[in-house]
């Protein structure tokens, strides 16, 4: 029998930074990722809640070469704090913020039982909840929600950050406001992250397809922007038809032509991904409110090409510090809310 890492032991303590840890919080059952790390709801002397992620270094030990398993657990935490610590004070605000981070001993524990920990603002949860629920995921709501996440992405772009595993997971909501979270698998312009060597970054259900047959681009903007830039059109895609633009895009190909069994190139195979595509935006459109189906349909077109370098808007296209800008998303999602509620008090 295993014992209990020290991860899993901190109910109950009162940290060096002042937060009393109330109780675990176990991860949702559809979660994906995050075996490394558990979370817990805590409180400070104020009575203010908020989460507690504490690093697990138990799967290091459980390892072939538990050294190398621990330098890069450790290098990722440190690489995710600093990437937090700078959106915080750059003041990013569609970004969940993390208050401070610390460590702690727990000296029953195996390895000595240290535990390095983040501590962030405390959200009511993510969006699948909200998604899974019809009545309260209402037009209005997912359209702003569509807002926050590309005005999110905006402000890492903005810091030369990629969040790279945008998934409904990480939309973490705050009342009727939505966040990013999760920069564990981000990457920042200058600087290669631990997990720079991984050709998908993030979540391979979300990916983009050229990642999943094993074209990744040189250039940092097309690689990493780019994949961002089609996350968001996945989560458009994934709001009006339960399912992300690749699994969509998976399950309209011919088997032979799927990333398991192809052998070949991306170039080779991109024909075979455009006929896909063409058949995810017709299934997107037929899933689309009427009055805003052609609007959000190219907005899908242009944020999920399948060439990445020919992602963006057309207008955008061939010019690298503005190719994957969402400003002109941003804005076309409010106009499209904005719409909405018109027509909403119009029918009244």
């Amino acid at each position: 029998m295993m014992p209990i890492s020290a991860a899993r032991q901190l109910e109950g303590r009162t940290l060096d930074t002042g937060w009393k840890v109330l109780r675990i919080v176990e991860p949702h059952p559809a979660a994906t990722g995050g075996n490394f790390s558990c979370g817990y709801e805590v409180e400070d002397s104020n009575g203010r809640r908020a989460f507690l992620k504490a690093l697990d270094y138990s799967w290091a030990m459980q390892s072939a070469d538990p050294a190398q398993a621990l330098n890069v657990m450790t290098s990722a935490y440190i690489f995710e704090r600093d990437l937090l610590n700078r959106c915080r004070d750059s003041g990013l605000t569609r970004i969940v913020t993390a208050i401070t981070s610390g460590k702690v001993v727990v000296d029953a524990a195996p390895m000595g039982g240290l535990v390095e920990y983040l501590v962030f603002e405390r959200a009511d949860g993510d969006i699948r909840k909200q998604m899974e629920t019809a009545a309260d995921f209402d037009l209005g709501w997912r359209l702003a929600c569509l807002h926050h996440i590309a005005v999110g992405l905006k402000q890492l772009h903005s810091e030369l950050i990629a969040h790279q595993d945008v998934k409904p997971s990480n939309v973490l909501l705050f009342q009727r406001s939505s966040k990013l979270a999760d920069l564990g698998r981000a990457a920042s312009k200058g600087q290669a992250p631990p997990h720079e060597p991984f050709q998908i970054a993030g979540d391979p259900a979300y990916a983009p397809p050229e990642l999943l047959y094993g074209f990744v681009s040189s250039e940092w903007n097309i690689r990493r922007l780019g994949c961002d830039v089609y996350l968001l059109g996945s989560m458009v895609a994934g709001f009006f038809t339960g399912l992300s633009a690749t699994a969509l895009l998976v399950q309209n190909l011919a088997a032979e032509h799927r990333p398991e069994n192809w052998h070949a190139t991306y170039e080779e195979v991109l024909p075979y991904i455009r006929e896909s595509f063409s058949q995810v935006l017709a299934v997107f459109q037929d899933n689309s409110p009427t009055g805003i189906r052609d609007d959000l349909t190219q907005i899908v077109t242009e944020l999920c090409e399948p060439e990445p370098a020919l992602r963006g808007h057309p207008k955008n296209r061939g010019r690298s510090e503005v190719q994957f800008s969402l400003e002109r998303y941003i804005s076309r999602f409010d106009l499209l809310a904005k719409r909405m509620a018109y027509y909403s008090v119009r029918r009244r």
